[in-house]
């Protein structure tokens, strides 16, 4: 009898925007969960919330949505959750309740939860939830697994591909470069221009259609494209089963930031350096403020 592997089954895919990088002061703005079944076309659920808060403008640049713009489509609702163009008005409370459920329910049933840069979404996620007085994934009954994360992964599999190359000019803690950027690593992609691992940026290298940047249901649709190119890249990924490969990203992340912390610490970066949190797929720093069980 012929086993399944896990990304041959259903999976979703679950990518947040928010108002900030801040844990503690940020909320969730719009969430998306892509639903993929062999077979069939992605179905995607989309809730946008008002955060109660102002959205700075830096994040509004990033994904659209200023305060304007969610009062007026909210229409003095907390928050509303689309599907098929059908739209329901519900609390922001009610809204965060089935943002969670849907990955509790995946991670449950042993299916994949596909989620890029996992420790900041379910970070913000764990932060929002335990703020809205609901049980936090990570206190569900299969706690936080089957998280498989296409950032961590590619890092893995192309840890030495050069996104800069150093031009002058090139600043990179400004994002401002004058190089041409990535010329390929393992992956030759024929100079992206890629120079960073943001989920533009990977699916940039990897050839992989993305129909909307920052887009919450594009980036996690994208985000679902490009674990697929990654598999087939690296084949080892598809033949673990599930809960080794969630295994194996929490030694990988924790080995990656070591990494970075011993480069800022080399170049007289000390404080980037203590920044650097390897738990994942929540950061050490949320599930000791949150006093969360197994998070990590």
């Amino acid at each position: 009898m012929s086993t399944v592997k896990w990304h041959e089954a259903p999976m979703i895919a679950l990518d947040t925007e928010t108002t900030g990088l801040d844990f503690n002061d940020d909320r969730i703005v719009t969430a998306s969960v892509v639903h993929r079944t062999p077979g069939q076309r992605p179905r995607t659920i989309t809730w946008l919330t008002d955060p109660g808060i102002d959205i700075p403008d830096e994040a509004a640049a990033v994904h659209g949505w200023t305060n304007d713009l969610i009062r007026a489509r909210l229409e003095g609702a907390q928050a509303i959750r689309t599907t098929d163009k059908r739209t329901i008005v519900m609390s922001r409370e009610g809204a965060l309740a089935e943002i969670a459920g849907q990955a509790a329910s995946a991670m449950l049933n042993g299916l994949a939860v596909i989620v890029h840069n996992a420790a900041f979404d379910l970070s913000m996620l764990e932060t929002e939830l335990v703020r809205a007085g609901i049980d936090p994934l990570s206190s569900r009954p299969a706690g936080i697994a089957g998280v498989v994360d296409p950032m961590v992964i590619e890092k893995q599999h192309d840890p030495y591909r050069k996104q800069c190359y150093r031009a002058p000019g090139c600043d990179p803690e400004t994002r401002h470069h004058e190089c041409g950027g990535c010329r390929g690593g393992k992956w030759r992609c024929g100079g992206c221009g890629s120079t960073d691992r943001t989920l533009t940026s990977l699916c940039a290298h990897y050839g992989i259609t993305h129909t909307g940047a920052h887009d919450a249901a594009a980036d996690a649709l994208a985000a679902i494209r490009l674990l697929g190119r990654l598999v087939g890249e690296w084949p080892q990924i598809g033949a673990w089963r599930l809960p080794t490969l969630h295994r194996h990203q929490q030694t990988w992340r924790r080995e990656q930031q070591d990494g970075l912390a011993k480069f800022f610490r080399k170049v007289g970066k000390h404080e980037e350096a203590a920044s650097c949190d390897g738990t994942w797929p929540v950061q050490a720093s949320v599930v000791e403020a949150l006093g969360l069980a197994g998070a990590a």
